[in-house]
């Protein structure tokens, strides 16, 4: 368990969610302005999350959202599209709810 708890410090997972902010705020906007495609900045995004599962994973346990392999799935197989891209938002907001809720039952056990 100390493995896990240390992999999810805050410390450790806020430059993803940081990262991530910046990301989302440049798609959203290729989005919004249909102008040039989304799709490079997308897959830093899939890099990204794939990392903060990564991070987020120990050889006792894992977090990661419900249903995550085939939403990552679609997610990367789709990357251009918007569908895509609030997917890929709504996997990063679970994964930081999952990772909260699981630091405050590690802390509580302390």
């Amino acid at each position: 368990m100390k493995t896990l708890q240390r992999s999810i410090e805050k410390e450790r997972i806020s430059p993803f969610f940081e990262t991530w902010a910046k990301l989302d705020e440049n798609i959203r906007f290729l989005h919004v302005n249909k102008n040039s495609s989304p799709a490079a900045l997308m897959n830093e995004g899939i890099i990204l999350y794939k990392s903060l599962l990564e991070q987020c994973s120990s050889d006792e346990e894992k977090i990661e959202p419900l249903n995550n392999h085939e939403r990552l799935v679609f997610v990367e197989s789709n990357c251009s599209t918007f569908a895509a891209y609030r997917q890929l938002q709504e996997l990063f907001n679970e994964m930081h709810k999952k990772i909260a809720s699981k630091r405050a039952i590690l802390n509580r056990l302390k």
